[in-house]
């Protein structure tokens, strides 16, 4: 009897390159070089991304509600780490909303943004190392210990690069759906030091690579190669690009679409792959995702915001747009830390294997 196949790919040999992280270092030049970083550019691009949102940002949220409620259920009131997210991080969150909203200050809001602003790039990096890892195993490809920690060191390093970037010195208020949040202030010295780090860090790192490379004759998958450089592409841009900032989560949500849909379409084909149960199990996920993601983005916030009373001189018009967006995104990194894990079962055995 024939042995099957082994998959080297999460959803098609042709096109894994591109969700990632390709795709995004294809674009980079052109943001670069072709699109004006000037407010024209930067409307025109942010309503374009306003309505890939619906498709691809909102449910890339969403979709990890289905996979904690849904999937795992049975393990929230079992495993602590499941728990946390599940029960605690929400209860956390409502319990500093009631508490901002006792303020009657926006600074208490504007910590709130802050503290989404530093989850989400610790987010973004842990996700990209999440892609090399798998799409390295995929291949049969090991990085060692001393590989692994190194990468892990230097991705953080360019996060705590590009939050700094942001919180330097004194800048204008920047606004967050009416809210407005400040610069923290760092010294100059800061983003200085996590500039040597990154790069000393990536240094060592990639004259490991190609000692390896010329000791083995064999390089990392292409895959792994551009999961790695994509976060490169996704944060050192922000440091004078804002036109391409707007692209960010464009990305990262493609990527992380890519994971999603290969886990159910395996799960589903693993109970029946005849009838095409994986890819109908998938779409049906993804069918929900933009459901949900419309409705908590968009429609449920703005019925609170024109239905229920609260300070519009202080607030401005879209509080509960904001206290969404901000929620969720906060939540949904506490979310995926639990289930994208090697040691969850059942993503071991679809994804790495």
């Amino acid at each position: 009897m024939a042995k099957s196949a082994v998959r080297t790919y999460l959803l098609s040999p042709k096109t894994d390159w591109l969700t990632v992280g390709g795709l995004s270092v294809i674009l980079l030049p052109l943001f670069l070089f072709f699109i004006p970083n000037d407010a024209n550019s930067s409307t025109q691009v942010g309503w374009f991304l306003y309505g890939i949102a619906f498709v691809v940002n909102y449910p890339h949220f969403t979709v990890s509600y289905q996979l904690l409620y849904g999937d795992y259920r049975k393990r929230i009131l079992k495993d602590y780490r499941f728990f946390w997210a599940a029960i605690v991080v929400p209860i956390l969150l409502l319990a500093y909303m009631i508490w901002a909203h006792f303020q009657q200050t926006q600074e208490s809001l504007a910590y709130f943004v802050e503290f989404m602003f530093v989850i989400v790039g610790w987010h973004y990096v842990k996700q990209s190392y999440g892609a090399v890892m798998v799409t390295s195993s995929l291949n049969k490809y090991q990085f060692s210990a001393l590989e692994r920690n190194l990468m892990k060191v230097n991705l953080y390093a360019l996060w705590i690069t590009s939050f700094l970037s942001f919180n330097i010195g004194e800048m204008p208020p920047q606004d967050y759906w009416g809210i407005p949040y400040y610069s923290l202030n760092f010294p100059i010295e800061a983003i200085y030091t996590a500039y040597v780090i990154t790069a000393l860090t990536l240094l060592i790192f990639g004259v490991l690579m190609l000692l390896k490379v010329k000791k083995s004759g064999t390089w990392p998958p292409l895959n792994s190669i551009l999961s790695f450089v994509s976060i490169y592409a996704w944060f050192l841009p922000v440091l004078y690009d804002p036109v391409f900032f707007l692209a960010i989560p464009f990305f990262h949500s493609i990527q992380y679409f890519t994971f999603v849909i290969a886990l159910k379409k395996r799960e589903g084909d693993a109970v029946d792959k005849k009838n095409k149960s994986g890819l109908k199990l998938a779409m049906t996920y993804l069918i929900v995702a933009i459901i949900s993601g419309a409705l908590f983005f968009e429609l449920i916030p703005r019925i609170l915001d024109v239905t229920v009373p609260y300070n519009h001189d202080l607030f401005g018009e879209g509080l509960f747009l904001f206290l969404f967006s901000v929620c969720i995104n906060i939540h949904h990194y506490f979310i995926d830390n639990v289930i994208w894990r090697r040691d969850n079962e059942e993503v071991s055995k679809y994804l790495f294997h």
